[in-house]
């Protein structure tokens, strides 16, 4: 008889990632539609290599004939697929979190055009991702389904090579004032 296999989410249930930075990383489902069309179509709902994000939904387009959007989708003739199924969406909070990401991407997160789009897509050393963030302690990371849990324990890892004596090795915040929220 076969041992069935139930699927294991890629966080723990307490969510928070060992070491000292104290880094917050959930699984979330995020319904993702593909959004394909002409390039002008694509142009009228939002610029290439931009992202909106607000209460009533997400559209990423870092893609030239592809929009990313969750929630309320742009008005126009697009062509829809559900890609909900294909890929994974980690949310990563903390003081730290763009910071930490920022050291193991290839893309430099902190250049202006990046960092005016709020938005990647990259690789996160050798993961392929699409990220993008809100502000510098909420990072939405999206990868493949099959990749997920293999990232997530990749993300583990890193987390630990940041002790708290070894101020050469931790990332700061943006804001000098920000609080510290260390172990």
């Amino acid at each position: 008889m076969s041992e069935t296999l139930l699927p294991r989410p890629a966080t723990d249930a307490a969510g928070f990632l060992p070491g000292p930075l104290g880094l917050r990383l959930d699984e979330e489902f995020l319904p993702l539609m593909s959004l394909s069309g002409s390039t002008a179509t694509l142009d009228m709902a939002l610029p290439f290599g931009q992202v909106r994000s607000d209460s009533t939904g997400l559209c990423l387009r870092l893609w030239p004939d592809v929009i990313w959007a969750s929630g309320l989708l742009p008005e126009g003739d697009f062509r829809q697929t559900d890609i909900s199924h294909g890929v994974t969406h980690l949310r990563l909070r903390g003081v730290e979190a763009l910071h930490f990401v920022a050291q193991y991407t290839r893309a430099d997160l902190h250049s202006a055009p990046i960092r005016q789009a709020r938005a990647v897509r990259t690789r996160l050393n050798h993961f392929d991702c699409t990220i993008w963030w809100t502000n510098t302690r909420d990072v939405h990371i999206v990868t493949d389904r099959s990749l997920a849990q293999s990232l997530t324990d990749h993300l583990r890892a890193l987390s630990l090579r940041h002790p708290p004596a070894d101020p050469s090795k931790t990332p700061r915040p943006v804001a000098p004032d920000a609080p510290d929220r260390r172990g």
